[in-house]
């Protein structure tokens, strides 16, 4: 009996893929444009202004491509390991950039990154894949029953709308967790010793301070925009100083990297 094991390359650049990511990609712009059909037609129904209908269209336009100028570096930087079609149909739907980014590099942790099969990439797509599903798979068959019971309850509190505060709690512990990881990596992370692209079985600790100086490079350049914003009077920056942050940051980091500082 003879088996026929795929190569790598025939994987992750198969066409079934990029069928899937086209397949995806046009589902969603589909729904996008069936969404906004209805919407136009319901705005005129309520008599909306056009001023009002174009400041809607520019700030969701805004917000959606901005964005995705970070999310396309994601998908630039991942698929030099990944191919293009695995990053693009993971990033271009369901998802974010740093979660991704830290789904696959935990995968990377536990396979041979230096020598990548089969096995290893759908290790790896299973481990981007698996823990954001569950999310919308909640939200289809729960989310009513569970908003009604338990979030319209805890974010109402002696007339007090409590949501604000809950929110900001998970954010907080979001960017602490962010934090922390980029914190201990000055004091050591484990790297592979990679020779003639085979993982020799060592490893060593270095340590670094550029997530940790990307991190208050972003932070500082979201203190700057918020202040533009409520003392400037700048307020076309709220749908843009995320994104921006985001750019300043990724530019940041990778200045930092080429030029080996830290």
């Amino acid at each position: 009996m003879v088996l026929y094991t795929l190569a790598i390359s025939d994987v992750k650049e198969a066409w079934w893929l990029y069928a899937v990511g086209a397949f995806v990609t046009l589902f969603i712009i589909s729904g996008s444009l069936f969404f906004a059909h209805h919407a136009n037609k319901r705005s005129k129904e309520l008599n909306m202004s056009r001023e009002n209908i174009k400041k809607a269209v520019i700030s969701s336009v805004s917000f959606s491509v901005l964005p995705s100028i970070g999310i396309f570096i994601g998908v630039i930087t991942m698929s030099g390991f990944l191919g293009i079609a695995l990053p693009w149909i993971r990033l271009s739907v369901l998802g974010a950039l740093h979660y991704e980014l830290m789904a696959a590099d935990l995968a990377v942790e536990g396979v041979n990154a230096a020598n990548l099969t089969t096995e290893n990439f759908v290790t790896i797509a299973f481990t981007m894949t698996i823990a954001i599903v569950w999310g919308s798979l909640f939200t289809l068959f729960f989310f009513k029953k569970y908003q009604s019971k338990v979030i319209d309850k805890a974010t109402k509190k002696e007339g007090r709308s409590f949501g604000p505060f809950l929110f900001q709690a998970v954010f907080i512990g979001l960017i602490s967790a962010y934090f922390g990881d980029a914190f201990s990596k000055i004091f050591g992370y484990k790297v592979r010793e990679i020779i003639d692209g085979s993982y020799t079985g060592n490893d060593s600790i270095e340590t670094t301070m550029v997530p940790l100086i990307v991190f208050v490079i972003s932070f500082l350049s979201m203190v700057l925009f918020d202040y533009l914003i409520q003392k400037k009077n700048m307020k076309w920056l709220e749908n843009f100083q995320l994104s921006f942050a985001m750019l300043i940051g990724m530019t940041s980091a990778v200045l930092l990297g080429m030029r080996g500082i830290f």
